[in-house]
This record gives structure tokens, C-alpha cells and sequence, in this order.
């Protein structure tokens, strides 16, 4: 769509142009015949700017029905060619000072048409300079003086003629550069912006899916206290309920905050803490072994906002789909692929039969069935990629693989 706005608007230009050398050319051939008194040969040059003029009717024809395409431009720079030699060769070729002109076509081209283009339309514009010089019958006058003052004169207004061509076009490109300039930094800053809302209704979902286990939990809790009224409630669910609202509570709060904050750096150590700690409050039956070992441990990365949250979301599938199969274990491991890090999440749930197969729901019944769906956005956001296989001795394992450049500032570890 680029190129073909360009052609367009080149095409414009050179239809208005040959207009002008049509004019142009009429008043020439009068001012050198009724003015100058030259003998010319008024036929060929009269022939050559009716078909210069009928040859610009029918190119904008073909503009009004196909605009801005390569081959009517080429083909319009090849009747411009023609023109100007046709006329330079009955006007004294080479030593008439408008053959400069020849400059004008790949001048104004260079920044439109492909290199290759440009390159042939030079290698004709010299061709036909070549065959001007060597060909062309000079022109006839009554002493020599007036001769070199014509062609002083014609070298003037050749050079007024070329510095209103170069310095209007040099304009109007630069103008349309700015245009472009323009319009690709707005098309920068709705990029920005849309990708910032993009993570911020991610997290947003990832919020609402967190805050849905504590809530569920907090409303077991009240419908064991309605069930008997007569007792109060114990002090381990008291405790238990407060908990969950805390967790609910934080984490809205993290929304707010991490919409206006960036992450911060810290280890991976302390990255699985928190998500074993996340664990322990929404899944307390959920035993988590860790393996990571000590030197990843120490390597600090920057998560970016709901990366945690996805990560917590796998968690909490394995540690449900265990639950139904009787086992509350689930295994974290850490490792360096080189270029990225790698995370995997095995369960002793039921599992799927097929590795790359979707793998079944795990979350539990009062869930969103969102969580699956919600980390899978969020890697692919950064780049990231979410795999499922069956694991040996039964169940699920799920394996992430993030690229170290998303987590890490500057240059991979």
C-alpha cells in the first residue's frame, strides 16, 4: 500500500509535468522561430509535442482507472525519454543545454522505484545523451556570437527551470517524509498503548481468577457456620477465612499497583518462595517439592506483572488434579536452556493419553476455568511457549520455557 501511494503521487506529478512540457515547449518553438529567428523544423517538433500531449491523455486514462502502479509509471518515463530526445535531436542535441534535462526523470524516481529501476532509466537517459552528441544535426546560425549567447541564455534558464523542479519536489518529499515520520510515531505510541492494555486486562483476569479461590473458600466457610447457628465458629476457620480475604484484598492491591509500578528484580530463589508461600494459602493440603539448583537460585530476574500470577495459576491445576486422583504432591524444577529458562510442573493427576494433546480441566468445581487459558497469554506475550506431556509413572507435566531476554534487562545470562 506504500508503494503503491508513492506511485500514485509520482504519477501525479509527471502527468502535471508533461502538461507543462507541452506548454513549455510551444512557447519554445515560437520564441526560437518568431523571436530568435531560428530554422527549425517546425513539423517533427510540432509532431513530437502532439504525441508527447496525446500519449499524457491516454497515461491518465489509464491512471483514473489503474492508479499507481509500476508499469504505467515506467511506460510514462519511457514516453518522456522519447519526447525529450525527439525534440533535443531537431533543436541542436547535445549542445542544446536543455539536455540536462535528462537528469530530471532519475532524480526524481530515486527514492520511488526499486535500485534496479533507477539504474535502467540512468543507463537509457545516457544512451540517448550518447546518441545526441554522436547523431543529432546542430543548429544554423548567422555568426557565431549568437550561438554562444543563445546557449548561455538557454544554460540560465535551464538552471532557473531545474532549481524550481528540484527545490518544489525536494519539498514535497520532504514534506511527506514528515508526513510518514507522523504518522508511523502515532502508530508507535497506539502500539505502546494497546500493548499496555493489553497486559493490564491480563492481569486484570488473572486478578479476578486468584481472587475466585479465596472468595470460594471464604463462602465454604459461612455456609458451615449457617449450617449450625447454635455454635461459634471455630478459631482455625476464623483464622483460615481472614487469610483468604488478606489474600484477596493483596491482591487487588497488586493490580493498582503493579499498573502504575514496574516490576522489580529479584532472584529465583526468592520468585519460588513466594509462589510456594502463594501455594501454601490457596492449596494448604498441597505438598510442593522444589528442585532448583543453587547457582539459578541466585539469578536475579525481573517478572514482569501476572508472569508470578500464571505461574501460580499451573500450580494450582496440578495440585487439583492430584486432589482428585488422592495425591496432594506436586514438583517445581527450575533449569537454564541456554537462551531461556525453563520451568515444569508435574502432578500425579489423571493426565491425558497423548503428548501435545489440550489436557483436561483441572481446576475445581466452583472455578473460572480461566487459569490454563490466562498463563498461555501471558508467555506468549513475552515470547514464551506452554507444553503439556504425559509424565512418567502417571499424571501431568507441564513445561514452560520463557526466554531469559523477557525476564532479564540488557544481554541473556
Amino acid at each position: 500500500m506504500a508503494g503503491t501511494a508513492r506511485y500514485s503521487e509520482l504519477e501525479g506529478s509527471l502527468h502535471l509535468l508533461r502538461w507543462l512540457a507541452v506548454g513549455g515547449q510551444l512557447l519554445a518553438v515560437w520564441a526560437a522561430t518568431a523571436v530568435l529567428g531560428l530554422e527549425l523544423e517546425l513539423p517533427a517538433l510540432l509532431l513530437g509535442i502532439c504525441a508527447l500531449g496525446l500519449a499524457n491523455a491516454l497515461l491518465g486514462l489509464w491512471r483514473l482507472r489503474r492508479p499507481g502502479t509500476e508499469t504505467a509509471l515506467l511506460l510514462g518515463l519511457g514516453v518522456d525519454l522519447a519526447a525529450l530526445t525527439w525534440a533535443l535531436y531537431f533543436t541542436g542535441g547535445a549542445m542544446n543545454p536543455f539536455s540536462q534535462l535528462y537528469l530530471v526523470p532519475v532524480a526524481l524516481t530515486a527514492a520511488v522505484l526499486p535500485a534496479s529501476r533507477v539504474i535502467a532509466l540512468a543507463l537509457a537517459s545516457a544512451a540517448a545523451y550518447a546518441f545526441l552528441a554522436l547523431e543529432a544535426p546542430g543548429l544554423r546560425f548567422h555568426h557565431l556570437g549568437s550561438a554562444f549567447d543563445l546557449h548561455i541564455a538557454g544554460m540560465a534558464v535551464n538552471f532557473a527551470l531545474a532549481l524550481l523542479l528540484f527545490c518544489g519536489f525536494g519539498l514535497r518529499l520532504a514534506a511527506r517524509l514528515r508526513r510518514q515520520s507522523q504518522a508511523l510515531a502515532e502508530a508507535r505510541e497506539r502500539g505502546l498503548r494497546d500493548e499496555g492494555l493489553h497486559a493490564l486486562a491480563l492481569q486484570a483476569a488473572s486478578t479476578a481468577h486468584e481472587v475466585n479461590t479465596p472468595l470460594a473458600t471464604a463462602r465454604l466457610l459461612l455456609d458451615e457456620w449457617r449450617a449450625s447457628p447454635g455454635s461459634p465458629p471455630p478459631a482455625d476457620d476464623l483464622e483460615l477465612m481472614a487469610r483468604q480475604l488478606d489474600y484477596a484484598r493483596d491482591a487487588v492491591r497488586r493490580l493498582v499497583r503493579d499498573s502504575h509500578e514496574t516490576a522489580r528484580p529479584q532472584t529465583l530463589g526468592e520468585t519460588v518462595r513466594d509462589l510456594a508461600g502463594r501455594l501454601a494459602l490457596l492449596r494448604p493440603e498441597t505438598g510442593l517439592a522444589i528442585h532448583l539448583p543453587p547457582a539459578l537460585a541466585a539469578r536475579r530476574a525481573c517478572f514482569p506483572p501476572g508472569l508470578k500470577a500464571a505461574l501460580g495459576h499451573l500450580l494450582d491445576n496440578a495440585a487439583d488434579a492430584g486432589r482428585r486422583s488422592g495425591r496432594t504432591d506436586v514438583e517445581l524444577t527450575l533449569g537454564d536452556a541456554g537462551t531461556a529458562l525453563t520451568i515444569e510442573i508435574r502432578d500425579h493427576g489423571p493426565g491425558f493419553a497423548a503428548e501435545g494433546s489440550q489436557p483436561p480441566p483441572s481446576g475445581p468445581p466452583q472455578g473460572l476455568g480461566l487459569g490454563l487459558q490466562l498463563a498461555n497469554a501471558t508467555l506468549e506475550t513475552l515470547g514464551g511457549r506452554l507444553e503439556h506431556r504425559p509424565a512418567e509413572g502417571g499424571g501431568l507435566c507441564t513445561r514452560v520455557c520463557l526466554p531469559w531476554s523477557a525476564i532479564v534487562a540488557g544481554d541473556p545470562p
